[in-house]
């Protein structure tokens, strides 16, 4: 539901950015002093060309993240970006099709449309965000229950102001809490006075955040007022909508086990894999002259090999050697594996710079080519460490047999699930949290990584390499300093 309502936003952005584009090219051409033939003659025979150059625009504002409906693009900084944007997709234009083609629109009318389309696109992003804003901003919403879960999806909806979501008031059954304040927002009742809330306070969304298969009374309620015309959701749920994270503390094991069952096994086992080795092959036929560019450089840099190889492991835990271009010193994990830092001492000038660009990670579309990794998906992740986020909770007593699994108590919360899937040379994590140095960042992590192993899909995968290929174009890196803790060397 929430998902479906975040991409009705999005598509308006995009059927206004469609329709600002058509008046643009028609506006264009009415102002053209070099069009020779009628309007609507000339926009029938260029109609492929006009579609290309549309997709383009697309496609680069996609990149550049114009289509982040919670975005007020009144501001002067949003409208310098949308100015930016359409010049940057203009000279994207130019690139992929003037240089090769030769003529194409005409200089003159590729120009003109630029220039009409930037008006009419700032217009319209101002007025979608006059319109738009006010609209989210009207969502009174309960949240059942005040434990953990309860204040865990209320610090996630005051992070993301423009959700449009405004917790106007708890539930409780505890004694004691009716009336009193839980980090700001006061308890309305218990459990019994939920529907008479709902209807005092005009909500349209309550927020399941305690266990109704523990409370039958609280089922039923929820039931009568899901059936009344207010929207009911787990907080599970809408936590990964707000955050692209599986809240892994408040999940018990059979919600991870109910969303695995309806998981695109087809895209995963099948499509993927093919479709990771022609990437990988064509990718390896583009960029082999960086290889030798690179290669000079790591060697004349520093002593040591070109080349970093290490154990990670991989679907299954299989082991496999992961090849990097090395970015440190020979000797980096001497004392061994250890968590990378922020400006890390031990890197070298050169590997500064391809860590910072990512070209390091080139050698993995070998990887990839071999089937040990895929172009997305989690981190692959040496040994040493897996072990270290699980300790044996009891050992295997008396002969071991063959076959037998010793069982685990994972220190992070279903850390293992993201050995299900192949690890990726980007991923969810990587583009929305990349760095971890510690237990509680690599928990923090593994949200994003859950998130992905469970929603796995075409879509996700291209979105996921839009948001590299603006992390590498643009530098647009989340908030967390630092070099991500899983890539080590030594």
């Amino acid at each position: 539901m929430f998902k479906l309502h975040a991409v009705q936003w999005k598509l308006l952005l995009l059927l206004g950015d469609g329709a600002a584009y058509a008046l643009a090219v028609l506006v264009s051409l009415y102002l053209n002093p070099k069009l020779d033939m009628g309007l609507l003659e000339f926009v029938s025979m260029q109609r492929l060309s006009f579609l290309l150059v549309a997709l383009t625009y697309l496609a680069v504002f996609y990149v550049v993240d114009l289509y982040n409906y919670l975005q007020d693009y009144r501001r002067w900084t949003n409208i310098a970006e949308v100015i930016f944007s359409v010049w940057l997709a203009t000279l994207a234009v130019i690139i992929m099709f003037y240089f090769p083609r030769g003529a194409f629109i005409g200089r003159t009318l590729l120009v003109l449309q630029a220039a009409v389309f930037t008006v009419l696109l700032v217009a319209w992003r101002m007025t979608f965000s006059a319109i738009a804003l006010p609209q989210r901003l009207k969502r009174p919403t309960i949240v059942v229950g005040t434990g953990g879960a309860g204040h865990s999806i209320l610090e996630a909806i005051r992070r993301r102001p423009g959700c449009g979501l405004e917790v106007v008031g708890f539930m409780d059954d505890s004694p004691g809490k009716t009336g009193a304040t839980v980090a700001g927002v006061p308890v309305l009742g218990s459990y019994d006075h939920l529907q008479e809330a709902v209807k005092e306070q005009q909500v349209s969304l309550v927020v399941a955040a305690a266990a109704p298969e523990k409370s039958p009374a609280l089922a039923q309620v929820l039931t009568q007022i899901c059936w009344s015309g207010c929207q009911v959701t787990d907080m599970p749920s809408l936590y990964e909508f707000l955050t692209g994270q599986v809240a892994i503390e408040h999940v018990p094991d059979i919600w991870l086990y109910l969303h695995s069952l309806r998981t695109n096994r087809w895209y995963f086992q099948h499509f993927k894999p093919l479709l990771d080795r022609v990437l990988a092959v064509v990718g390896l036929a583009l960029t082999w002259p960086l290889f030798l560019v690179i290669a000079l450089a790591v060697k004349l840099d520093s002593q040591g090999g070109v080349f970093f190889r290490q154990t990670r492991l991989g679907q299954d835990g299989r082991p496999f050697n992961i090849i990097k271009f090395r970015t440190m010193v020979a000797a980096a994990e001497e004392n061994g594996p250890q968590w990378a830092l922020a400006d890390d001492p031990r890197a070298t000038r050169v590997g500064r710079i391809l860590r910072k660009s990512g070209l390091d990670e080139l050698p993995q579309l070998i990887n990839i080519l071999k089937g040990d990794m895929s172009f997305v998906g989690p981190r692959p992740e040496q040994e040493v460490f897996v072990e270290e986020f699980r300790k044996p909770a009891q050992p295997l007593k008396g002969p071991a047999r063959d076959g037998a699994v010793p069982v685990f108590k994972e220190t992070i919360p279903y850390y293992s699930y993201r050995l299900l899937v192949k690890p990726g040379l980007t991923g969810w994590a990587q583009v929305m949290y990349p760095y971890a140095s510690s237990l509680e960042e690599s928990r923090e992590k593994l949200k994003y990584d859950l998130y992905y192993v469970k929603n796995m899909g075409f879509f996700l995968d291209l979105a996921v390499l839009m948001k590299t290929l603006r992390i590498v174009l643009f530098g647009q890196k989340p908030a967390h300093p630092g070099k991500t803790g899983e890539d080590h060397e030594g």
